[in-house]
């Protein structure tokens, strides 16, 4: 059976290594990036001008983006498209649960099926985030019909280890996205503050990670973070804390909407974004000398 024609629109710290590892997989891949596509494209893929081109030359197409109204903007213009070849649109962007609910409604009306599948990058063991998506170590968390997400799991698992079907509802699987950053998150900041008490106490950082990681207090910050990333000073996730705090930011907003328990919610997302504000552009491993330094306020 032939393989399916993938568009990729988005081609930036995650979607550049999923579209090359599609690629190297043997699929056609032609792709789109509003920031310069010939820049950012895989060697072997096609390039196109607009996510309109990609609407009719493509048969599936991901998006791989950080803001909220791109995706609607995209959804907007493959929906708009006059020679549409599209049936189906993943979207692999951390967005929340409203946009994913406005972004399906908007492609239902043309008959475009919308599984709304953020992606999670690893639980350390082979990187996070872009390492992990060069690593195609993906989990793919996906909510949308089951016959859609059987059409497209070859091409998922192209790119990621694990696939999730949580439910048929688009914004299930924003839902739990928004939980796994944000409890990551929180155990991120965690960690920074209890390393600064155990130095403050003349431990040091390799003696106290030993005890955690097989200890209850085992996460991926004390697993993967603070040995690979801390401890070495390199600071080099490739994410920024722009990414970070727009994520908790968002959990905040829909855990306060639907009347949730958020005190810890709140605060996770107000320190986010006082390092967004204090070291703007910063990769977000650095939360670790952010908190040593003072800078929760």
């Amino acid at each position: 059976m032939a393989l399916e024609r993938i568009g990729f629109i988005g081609l930036g710290n995650m979607g550049n290594p999923m579209a090359n590892n599609l690629v190297k997989a043997g699929y056609s891949v032609i792709c789109y990036d509003i920031a310069g596509t010939e820049e950012r494209a895989p060697e072997g893929a096609e390039i196109a001008s607009s996510a309109t081109q990609i609407a009719g030359n493509a048969d599936i197409v991901f998006t791989s983006v950080d803001k909220q109204k791109s995706v609607e903007s995209i959804a907007e213009e493959i929906a708009a498209a006059n020679d549409r070849t599209v049936s189906v649109f993943i979207d692999t962007s951390t967005i929340g649960s409203n946009t994913a609910r406005a972004a399906e409604a908007r492609l239902k009306e043309v008959d475009v099926t919308y599984i709304d599948s953020p992606v999670a990058g690893g639980s350390g063991s082979t990187g996070v985030g872009h390492e992990a998506a060069k690593a195609a170590s993906l989990t793919f968390i996906v909510a949308g019909p089951s016959a859609a997400l059987e059409r497209v799991r070859p091409a998922m698992e192209v790119m990621g280890r694990k696939v999730f079907h949580v439910g048929e509802e688009p914004g299930q699987a924003q839902a739990i996205k928004l939980i796994n950053n944000f409890v990551f998150t929180a155990s991120l900041i965690s960690v920074s503050e209890a390393m600064v008490y155990g130095l403050n106490q003349n431990l040091d950082m390799k003696s106290i990670l030993e005890v955690l990681n097989v200890s209850s207090g085992q996460n991926v910050a004390t697993s993967y973070i603070f040995p690979t990333l801390v401890e070495t000073e390199t600071y080099d996730v490739g994410a920024t804390i722009e990414i970070l705090a727009k994520d908790v930011s968002v959990y905040a907003d829909e855990v306060r909407s639907g009347n949730s328990p958020n005190a810890v919610g709140i605060l996770v997302s107000k320190i986010c974004a006082h390092m967004e504000r204090e070291m703007p552009g910063a990769d977000w491993s650095r939360m670790y000398p952010f908190v040593r330094d003072g800078g929760e306020g």
